[in-house]
């Protein structure tokens, strides 16, 4: 990792001084605050998780309310953005026939993005990968049938 990536990672890591439980419920001794990110910060990031795309490799990117929302416009690159909001509606373009990338922040057992992938399947998207920030499951543990992009790895500690 480049020296500016990893003073970006610093900055939002927030290690505890003991096991705590983590907005997720998972209990860990370190987390990382994605909304300290700045649009630069971001894009950086977005960068270095789907930068080695070919362009035509998705459509959409679809952000995971509410955290997932600010990356998934770094990750889209100038393509369209929907957003899956929290009540499991989609605000944004129709999905109908685009190949989408399922967008968070940090993913722990890739569960939200699996059910995410469920959703834009009902409304007619063809999920194609996922991307995050920070990939924090355990190598080869994740669920998924479709590759998962990110621009740091950090297993649970």
């Amino acid at each position: 990792m480049d020296e500016t990536t990893k003073s970006i990672i610093d900055k939002i890591t927030i290690v505890f001084p003991k096991p705590t439980r983590i907005p997720t419920g998972r209990v860990c001794t370190k987390f990382y605050d994605t909304f300290q990110l700045s649009p630069n910060d971001l894009a950086r990031l977005g960068a270095l998780a789907v930068g080695h795309l070919d362009h035509d490799e998705f459509d959409i990117a679809v952000g995971l309310a509410y955290s997932g929302v600010l990356f998934a416009a770094a990750v889209a690159g100038g393509r369209r953005v929907a957003i899956l909001q929290k009540d499991g509606r989609f605000f944004g373009p129709d999905l109908k026939g685009l190949r989408v990338v399922v967008v968070d922040d940090v993913v722990h057992s890739g569960q939200r993005l699996l059910e995410a992938a469920k959703k834009v399947e009902t409304e007619g998207g063809l999920t194609t990968g996922y991307a995050c920030i920070i990939d924090r499951s355990v190598a080869g543990a994740l669920p998924l049938s479709k590759p998962l992009w990110s621009a740091f790895q950090s297993e649970l500690e």
